[in-house]
């Protein structure tokens, strides 16, 4: 049976991946630190809400909220206008930052913020992450999600099994959704200066799909960005390395293959 895609938003990536993500998996962004893995994830989001109608939910582990839409304000997009449209909402559940301990939930936020205070600190917990999540897809009726970025999962189970249990049961909460979901990673290490090499870590071989950014130096031509699509499960897709860039309109995914 055909996979059902679910368009990328992003200018070429559809026709690399046979019309898009496959609805209702999970999918994950990877690369180095600057490679445009949260502006790829937010891309998604705003086509879902521009184009089809879909509504999102964008839950950050690091980035606060007013970071977050002070930077996607450079690209047009004006995330507080479709978070009162209930179009959109911004989850801030970094474990990072601390809650002051004579800070109180505001009242006339409801209880969606007192349950972000909840996740956040010492409480943080998947059971209680997934919670929230559920509460906010619920409430806005979406039908996309991203979490940016589950490397934040590290610090707060540092133990291999830990974090790969932890992975793993964020995952199987986000499919149970039924939701199209993308999580972004920190790439991982990469082996002397080739695009291709590198240490796989474990969230790579969970997901549904992989796509990796990559950014590194080549000699006589700089820093280049590379697009890689790793793996997409139930999807024919290109398997080639493709250049990519981000404008000042968001990311664009060129077809013609990387010549490194």
């Amino acid at each position: 049976m055909k996979s059902e895609h679910v368009p990328t938003g992003i200018a070429g990536l559809d026709e690399l991946l046979g019309g898009g993500y496959p609805r209702g998996r999970v999918i994950l962004i990877t690369g180095g630190p600057g490679s445009g893995k949260t502006l790829t994830a937010m891309q998604f989001l705003i086509d879902g809400v521009e184009r089809f109608d879909e509504r999102g939910v964008f839950v950050s582990l690091e980035e606060s909220r007013y970071h977050l839409i002070n930077e996607m304000g450079n690209f047009g997009w004006d995330i507080e206008k479709y978070e009162k449209k209930n179009q959109l909402a911004i989850v801030d559940a970094s474990p990072l930052r601390q809650i002051s301990k004579d800070k109180e939930p505001d009242p006339s936020q409801g209880e969606q913020q007192r349950d972000d205070i909840r996740i956040r600190g010492a409480s943080f917990s998947i059971q209680a992450l997934s919670t929230v999540i559920r509460s906010y897809v619920r409430v806005t009726r979406a039908t996309r999600i991203v979490v940016d970025p589950i490397t934040s999962l590290a610090l707060q189970f540092p133990e291999t099994n830990e974090r790969r249990t932890a992975i793993i049961d964020l995952l199987d909460a986000l499919v149970s959704m039924g939701t199209t979901s993308l999580v972004t990673s920190e790439i991982g290490e990469q082996i002397g200066s080739t695009m291709t090499t590198r240490e796989i870590p474990a969230e790579e071989y969970l997901c549904h799909g992989v796509i990796v950014l990559h950014n590194s130096h080549v000699t006589g031509r700089g820093i280049v960005s590379a697009l890689e699509i790793e793996k997409m499960r139930e999807c024919k897709h290109d398997r080639h390395l493709h250049p990519y860039a981000i404008t000042d309109k968001g990311m664009v995914v060129y077809t013609e293959r990387f010549l490194g």
